[in-house]
């Protein structure tokens, strides 16, 4: 079975993922660094443009040269005088500057009178010719007539150019040696021109007041007449320029796209506005274009491989959301414009895209499932359950399909889960890898509620197994398994047979069977008891009575330390059997008490042999929870063992202390200790130390009887040779909370 990140559909959907972000990147950044989609980002912006207009400035007055004029003055082109007269007509009226948009390039006989004029009004500027260049140069550059241009405060350029789409919407500023913009020079204003190396003119975009006649207006007859009062010339910029449509030229802007146009003037009007306020709108560049073309691209190819269809979609209008309200954010606060319209464009055409690839892997998903389904089936596909209705589309005629003959495939599962949950031992399914794919409550009663998708081998390391290989699990076969705890479990493992050669996993039960192998145990050691250690007693009474007919008082002493040795087995024997299998009353029990209380017990047996008790730690109750009698008989055994063997006149050390929520209780004597093999098995039933200074050695069950009382507690007891050659005995149990 292929691991999923490596499975066909998982390379396909790669791969087709790789060939959509390599086919729309390119796209994306030809589209944005290009301005592919120009005439779609200017009516973008005429309509943000609409809705963003500003007022006018009412210290800018055009003088048009209207119809009206035209039919009052005569025909264009006006002598020269007549441009004169209004400069005399202006001149005490005191207009902070005259800027005409007329031409003035050819001479005239009364160009003297007009630059005397011009001197009387003050501050006139004057427009320069900027036409195509001949013999490859860019432009070629026809100022006023000389004295026209002596007379003049400024000179600069006006020209006009529309975008593509025939609509005027920036200003231009030109490279060197084009002089500079009439507005820049009126404004005083020193903006670097573009680099002589680069395009010959850059365009910056203009914030128009409105549409035409956003500015108040006046004849140029009217002035004549002298029908305007002089206030409302005085200390005003004044704009003349021709607005007649039979003589000049309208543009169309974004503010009169349905109309019949603005004028020359009109746009220089908005131009000057524009620069005197700071309101001229700058073009983000092309990298900041590029950028937020791509970088939304590739958030949502990435949501494409994470995230699911209904999370994509809400990913996808998030984005485009998130772009439109960044460029609207820097156009009405920045004045920056950053074009929306590529990056909307963009995820516009992937996003179906990648849908319409999903769908086309999806269908072919849902036939190959088909087909493997119905192949395994023992009955026909067509017999299951299917939905009524008509199909709607070749995809959902394959859902149906697929419909039904999952329905029968999740019959049989149900019927699998119902056998595995009437199991009454734990057991657990896995697939090929060793990881749990189903387990029953036993199962998660044993080994915890997180079971489905951990490995086995780590469940069952969580039992403290003695010994466990990952070799055990595979393959069909029955072995027991001792937990450190006491506990056996026996482990039956069987494989799952899957699609190809190998296996497709297997299935494990685990039955508790302490139980059992402890009666076996008890059996086996009850009948090791019977047969050897109290036969001999009985054995050596007999043959004493058979010597002794008298009964001498030396034999009677035998007799009854015999006597005395077969009751001490038998005592034993009951106790450590009820160590082993016997219910715990689990209460709450203070070792502290425990510990002095057997140690006052033996108290003359100690006196006999002149030793010692020594107790540390034993002044505060340390409470554990488990059954006294159990707790007191294990460490009256662990004492009368170490008066047993320890010297005449020895000191016996007993220490009770409290480590990270644990009770430890040592005893430590001053006897011969144990050798290195006799500590490697002290703890197991029925192993005798022969030392002189001991006696009778005992049957053995003593230090087995310890150590199951306090397995069964919950704790851990060891062995250690103390300094100088001594025994000690680690007690470790856990301290109630």
């Amino acid at each position: 079975m292929p691991e999923p990140g490596r499975s066909p559909a998982f390379r396909r959907l790669l791969l087709e993922w790789l060939l959509v972000a390599v086919l729309a990147t390119p796209a994306a950044g030809v589209a944005s660094w290009n301005g592919l989609l120009a005439r779609a980002d200017g009516a973008v912006y005429d309509a943000l443009a609409l809705l963003n207009g500003r007022p006018a400035d009412p210290d800018l007055i055009i003088v048009a040269i209207d119809d009206r004029s035209l039919a009052e003055l005569g025909r264009w082109p006006w002598p020269r005088a007549r441009h004169a007269e209004l400069l005399r007509v202006l001149a005490p009226m005191r207009p902070k500057a005259v800027i005409y948009d007329v031409l003035f390039t050819e001479p005239d006989p009364a160009d003297a009178d007009l630059a005397k004029a011009m001197g009387q009004a003050g501050r006139v500027y004057l427009p320069v010719l900027v036409a195509p260049g001949l013999n490859g140069a860019r432009f070629e550059h026809v100022p006023p007539t000389a004295l026209l241009a002596q007379a003049a405060v400024g000179l600069g350029h006006v020209i006009i150019r529309a975008d593509a789409d025939g609509v005027v919407r920036r200003r231009d500023r030109c490279a060197a040696p084009t002089p500079r913009p009439l507005a820049e020079v009126v404004l005083g204003l020193e903006i670097p021109p573009p680099p002589a190396d680069g395009a010959p003119c850059v365009g910056e975009l203009i914030p128009f007041a409105g549409p035409p006649g956003a500015y108040r207006t006046v004849s140029f007859g009217s002035v004549l007449r002298g029908e305007v009062p002089a206030e409302f010339f005085t200390g005003r910029r004044v704009l003349v320029g021709a607005t007649a449509l039979g003589m000049t030229d309208h543009f169309q802007t974004p503010m009169d796209r349905l109309g019949g146009g603005m004028s020359g003037v009109e746009l220089q009007a908005n131009i000057l506005d524009a620069l005197g306020n700071g309101a001229v709108r700058s073009e983000a560049g092309r990298p900041w274009r590029l950028v937020l073309a791509i970088l939304p691209l590739w958030i949502l190819m990435a949501g494409f491989l994470a995230l699911k269809p209904a999370q994509n979609l809400g990913l996808a209008i998030g984005l485009g959301a998130a772009v439109l309200a960044l460029s609207l954010g820097l156009f009405g606060l920045s004045h920056l414009w950053l074009s929306p319209v590529t990056t909307l464009a963009i995820l516009l055409l992937v996003f179906p895209v990648w849908g319409w690839r999903r769908l086309a892997m999806a269908s072919d998903f849902l036939k190959a499932e088909f087909e493997r389904l119905g192949g395994r089936l023992e009955a026909p596909v067509a017999q299951a359950p299917m939905a009524h209705g008509p199909v709607a589309d070749v995809v959902a005629s394959q859902a149906r399909a697929l419909s039904g003959a999952i329905s029968r495939m999740d019959a049989l599962r149900r019927f699998a889960d119902d056998i595995l949950a009437s199991l009454p031992d734990a057991t657990l399914v896995t697939d090929a890898r060793g990881v749990v794919i189903q387990a029953n409550a036993p199962a998660h009663a044993l080994l915890g509620e997180d079971l489905v998708g951990a490995r086995l081998i780590d469940l069952l390391r969580r039992l403290e197994p003695v010994a466990l290989e990952a070799e055990d699990l595979t393959g069909p076969h029955a072995r027991p398994l001792a937990l450190r705890d006491g506990r056996t479990l026996l482990l039956h493992t069987a494989s799952r047979r899957g699609e190809g050669e190998g296996p497709a996993g297997e299935v494990i039960g685990l039955a508790d069977v302490t139980e059992l192998m402890a009666t076996a145990r008890q059996r086996e050691q009850a009948l090791q008891l019977l047969t050897h250690d109290m036969r001999s007693p009985q054995t050596s009474i007999l043959a004493l009575l058979q010597q002794s007919p008298g009964l001498e008082p030396t034999v009677v002493g035998r007799i009854a330390a015999n006597a005395r040795r077969t009751l001490a087995l038998a005592d034993g024997f009951v106790q450590f059997a009820r160590a082993e299998a016997a219910a715990l009353s689990r209460e709450p029990v203070d070792l502290a008490d425990v510990v002095c209380e057997m140690a006052d017990e033996l108290w003359p047996q100690a006196q006999q042999k002149k030793v010692t008790f020594v107790q540390a730690g034993c002044d505060e109750p340390a409470f554990t929870l488990g059954e006294r009698s159990l707790l007191a008989r294990a460490f009256a055994n662990l004492f009368e063992n170490a008066v047993k063997y320890s010297p005449a006149g020895a000191v016996i050390a007993i220490a009770l202390t409290r480590e990270a929520g644990r009770i430890v209780v040592s005893v430590t004597d001053q006897g011969p200790g144990l050798t290195p093999d006799e500590a490697a098995a002290v703890f197991e039933p029925f192993q005798r130390f022969d030392r002189p200074q001991a006696g009778d050695p005992g049957a053995g069950l003593g230090l087995a009887f310890v150590r199951s009382v306090v397995v069964r507690h919950g704790g851990q007891v060891r062995y250690e040779t103390a300094p100088g050659g001594g025994a000690r005995f680690i007690v470790d149990l856990p301290e109630m909370v």
